[in-house]
């Protein structure tokens, strides 16, 4: 019975490493891809490793069909705003200035889960056809 306790925990030792632990993000910056309709997160993902960057830097991709990809963990540190990186969460719409009804209506539903405040990129990025404070 000792040895069975022990290895339970063992095991739940192991598993929590495994996730490690919970980030505490402070909130979330809106990119957009500048790049065609057609654009994959795996796109996204080549590109940034051709930077030399450890894979996607956004943690969510939305496409124009409005489906939600996941990019880069949560657990780990995004590349996609510069010092903003550790406590921003990263969130990109597939395109340049003009997005879908499906994705604005995504990015709504995701930053509703999320439950934090919103910033642009930048002047240019999103794009002026998302007003960010709308999604606060």
């Amino acid at each position: 019975m000792k040895m069975v306790r022990l290895l339970v925990v063992f095991l739940l030792m192991s598993f929590m490493a495994v996730l490690g632990e919970a980030k505490e993000w402070e909130g979330i910056v809106i990119h957009h891809s500048a790049s065609p309709a057609w654009t994959t997160v795996d796109d996204i993902d080549r590109w940034h490793k051709e930077r030399g960057w450890d894979g996607v830097g956004y943690h969510y991709v939305i496409h124009h069909d409005g489906t939600v990809h996941e990019g880069r963990s949560l657990s780990k540190q995004g590349a996609h705003a510069r010092g903003r990186n550790s406590t921003h969460i990263g969130i990109c719409l597939v395109g340049y200035d003009s997005f879908t009804a499906r994705q604005l209506s995504s990015l709504r539903a995701l930053v509703s889960k999320l439950g934090l405040p919103c910033e642009a990129h930048h002047e240019q990025c999103p794009g002026s056809s998302i007003d960010i404070d709308t999604l606060n």
